[in-house]
């Protein structure tokens, strides 16, 4: 009976040592799978970039990036890495000659893929125009327009942006050619109200009162116009009435824009000087939107904490 007791004791420690040891394997087993499945190389910088830019910490965000485009030149998420790093240089760092630099590389890398390398360009242009480099500028966005046959919004953008900046050199006659093509495309009443204001702007730098008048008085009657862009309007309708010397006229729509105008203080000093200059005064160029921003809550990068 012991030599029996003994045997089955043995058995039971031999079964429980073989559980133990398929447990074993299977928990080994398990911890490989995981770590097969775990990111490495230039998909564990991805994740490290996109987890620190979520959280905020844009300086690792910005060194994983860097990573992983040295890493794979032929990754599919490329696009997004080259769009994070100049969000991070030129909004977070200020750095826009950086971001300058990342565009320019990344334009050339989607030469051949248009619908892709539209949004680059165009941001391109921005950088370059916020240096005061408007021919490149003017470049970029003409290579933008070159490429949105087909897409009329994105035509109008780039018309609107070359418009301006050749208004800024000078270019009065090419950008009223521009503006007016704009406000024959434009789709939507914003997007034609803010082209309609830019052309009677231009109007006005050359003392084309009369016709920035029509187009003025166009914007004020668009019901779905954007507030910005009528109360721009209204301003530079006053200047056209005084360059007629319409007095009363002008004076009756600043004192419209006492409650409305971004800075009630310029309403105030125009209308003590109103009437005292023999010549149309210089347009303030204020664009729509830059002291009335809209009510929507910034989305991009500004203001993020920075991790060192």
């Amino acid at each position: 009976m012991r030599n029996s007791g003994a045997a089955v004791g043995v058995v039971a420690r031999s079964v429980l040592l073989a559980l133990m040891a398929s447990a074993l394997l299977v928990g080994l087993s398990i911890l490989g799978a995981c770590d097969r499945g775990a990111p490495s190389g230039s998909a564990l910088d991805l994740t490290i970039a996109r987890d620190a830019y979520a959280g905020g910490y844009f300086l690792e965000a910005e060194q994983a990036y860097e990573r992983y485009l040295q890493a794979d030149p032929q990754g599919k998420h490329r696009l997004e890495a080259w769009t994070r790093l100049v969000e991070i240089a030129s909004g977070v760092k200020g750095d826009n000659g950086k971001a300058v630099t990342l565009l320019e590389t990344a334009t050339l890398e989607y030469n051949s893929r248009p619908e892709v390398n539209w949004p680059l360009l165009f941001r391109l242009g921005e950088l370059y125009e916020q240096q005061g480099q408007r021919k490149k500028a003017l470049d970029s966005w003409g290579r933008c327009l070159d490429t949105s046959v087909g897409d009329v919004g994105k035509a109008v953008q780039a018309q609107m942006r070359m418009a301006v900046a050749n208004r800024a050199l000078g270019k009065h006659d090419l950008a009223v050619e521009l503006l007016t093509q704009c406000v024959a495309q434009a789709k939507d009443v914003e997007t034609r109200s803010r082209a309609m204001y830019e052309l009677a702007q231009t109007l006005s730098l050359s003392a084309q009162w009369a016709k920035s008048i029509v187009i003025l008085d166009e914007i004020l009657a668009l019901e779905k116009a954007p507030q910005d862009v009528k109360v721009m309007s209204a301003y530079l309708l006053a200047d056209a009435y005084e360059a007629q010397r319409n007095i009363p006229k002008a004076r009756e729509i600043l004192l419209s824009l006492k409650d409305t105008y971004p800075n009630p203080e310029v309403i105030m000093a125009r209308l003590a000087t109103l009437g005292q200059q023999h010549t149309a005064a210089a347009t303030q160029q204020l664009q729509p939107g830059d002291a009335m921003p809209p009510e929507v809550p910034d989305a991009g990068p500004r203001g993020r904490k920075l991790r060192r």
